[in-house]
C-alpha cells in the first residue's frame, strides 16, 4: 500500500520544495493530456448521454487519465533526482538532458546546423580560391544562416528544455 501511495504523492526536491513541470516538458504533456481526456470524456457524456456504453467509456478514461498521470509523475521524479544528482547548476543540467533519450532530437538538430554552416564554409572557401565571388558570398550567407538557426535553436533549448 506503501507504493501505491507514494506513486500518487506530488514530486518534492531533496528540501521538501514541489518539483515544476517545467523542469521536464514530456511530463508536462503527459500530466496536460491525463486532464484533458478525463474533461473530454466528461463533456462527450454530458453531451450524448442517451449513449448506452457510458458505463465503459467513463472508467476506461479514468484509468487512461490515471496512467499518464503516474507516467509523468514518475518522470519528472527521475528528472529531478538526475539534476540533483548532477548539481544545479547549468552544465549538470545539460548532462541531465543529454541523459534523457528524447533530447536527443534536439542535440541532433544543433549538430545538424553546425556541420551544415561548416559544409558552406568550406564551399566558400573553395569559391574564394577559385576567384568566384559571387559563389563565395552566396556560401557566407548560408553558414551565417545556418549558423544563427542552430545558435536560436540552442538558446532555445536551454530557455525551455526541449522542444520536442
Amino acid at each position: 500500500m506503501a507504493r501505491v501511495k507514494e506513486a500518487f504523492r506530488r514530486v518534492r526536491w531533496s528540501d521538501g520544495r514541489l518539483v515544476s513541470y517545467r523542469q521536464d516538458r514530456v511530463a508536462l504533456g503527459l500530466h496536460l493530456w491525463s486532464q484533458a481526456s478525463g474533461i473530454t470524456v466528461t463533456v462527450l457524456w454530458i453531451i450524448s448521454s442517451s449513449w448506452a456504453a457510458w458505463w465503459v467509456l467513463i472508467p476506461m478514461s479514468i484509468a487512461h487519465g490515471v496512467g499518464l498521470e503516474l507516467v509523468a509523475r514518475n518522470r519528472l521524479r527521475r528528472v529531478a533526482l538526475r539534476v540533483e544528482v548532477l548539481g544545479s547548476d547549468r552544465k549538470a543540467q545539460v548532462k541531465a538532458r543529454l541523459m534523457d533519450p528524447l533530447s536527443r532530437l534536439d542535440d541532433y538538430v544543433i549538430r545538424y546546423c553546425d556541420r551544415s554552416a561548416e559544409k558552406f564554409m568550406t564551399r566558400a572557401r573553395a569559391a574564394r580560391t577559385r576567384g568566384d565571388q559571387e559563389s563565395e558570398a552566396k556560401c557566407l550567407r548560408r553558414a551565417e544562416r545556418e549558423r544563427r538557426h542552430g545558435q536560436w535553436y540552442e538558446r532555445t533549448v536551454e530557455r525551455y528544455g526541449r522542444l520536442f
